[in-house]
């Protein structure tokens, strides 16, 4: 090959290198394009789904407003943590407990939706954002395999809920009001149920590993076949509950029954 071949063929390959460079380099400024339209469009529709919950003449106009956010968190998992902050904050300040006396209101279908929703995400996009529902009025409220697992529930009105099969592992429930729930099969592994008021509530078969239920009222609640193994649980609490549970805290774990029992405050915003 002639000096001039191989010139001309140097050129050809460095002509060949500087065109793949201008397609890579263009191809990213579009990408880049595309992400930055994208995520314009998903600030507008949060914007109008926002709008739509805010509502204050239309429950149909609410409802709107939370599906719109429940696509939007399944089209952009990275926005699940504030569409999860937002659906809570509504459902809290709409089902706000009533003083004592009042008469009991029955769910609306923009806040059944809502509830819905957060029971049915995807948790593992959830980041260090957790479903909070505290103080909020949840009687009668259905979520069966509901997934609320690390929800704060603290001082929560459940009273006859039907949450059987649901996941709340890791949950706190502290002081909340579960007298005549339905928690059959429920994983409450790990959860905190300290103070909480559980009489007559259905625990058959219940995954209670590692949960704390120091202080809980369990009259006549139903114990069969559920799980208490590592449970931080005394003989005391136990008197007045009904049924046989499948294991008991081993010697093995690290609660002692003997310890004496300080209630701690539940946070309170």
């Amino acid at each position: 090959m002639t000096r001039l071949e191989r010139a001309a063929t140097l050129l050809a390959a460095l002509s060949a290198i500087a065109v793949l460079g201008f397609t890579w380099k263009s191809i990213t400024q579009v990408n880049s394009e595309q992400a930055l339209a994208r995520r314009g469009q998903i600030a507008d529709r949060y914007t109008a789904a926002a709008e739509n919950l805010g509502s204050r003449d239309s429950e149909d106009v609410r409802l709107g407003g939370v599906y719109a956010l429940q696509l939007l968190m399944e089209d952009s998992p990275r926005d699940q943590a504030t569409v999860i902050d937002v659906l809570s904050s509504f459902i809290r300040s709409h089902r706000k407990k009533p003083k004592p006396g009042t008469a009991e209101t029955s769910l609306t279908s923009d806040i059944t939706a809502a509830l819905t929703v957060l029971a049915s995400r995807n948790s593992r996009n959830d980041g260090t954002t957790r479903v909070d529902l505290r103080e909020a009025d949840l009687r009668r409220i259905r979520l069966i395999d509901g997934d609320l697992n690390n929800a704060n529930l603290d001082l929560t009105d459940l009273r006859g809920a039907i949450l059987s099969r649901a996941i709340l592992y890791d949950a706190t429930l502290g002081d909340a009001d579960l007298r005549g729930a339905h928690l059959q099969l429920a994983d409450l592994r790990g959860a905190i149920l300290d103070g909480a008021d559980l009489r007559g509530a259905d625990l058959r078969n219940a995954d209670l590993r590692d949960a704390d239920v120091r202080g809980a009222d369990l009259r006549d609640a139903k114990l069969d076949g559920a799980d208490l193994s590592c449970t931080a649980i005394s003989e005391e609490d136990l008197r007045g509950a009904r049924g046989t549970p499948r294991e008991t805290t081993p010697a093995n774990c690290d609660f002692d029954p003997s310890r004496p029992y300080s209630r701690p405050t539940h946070h309170r915003l």
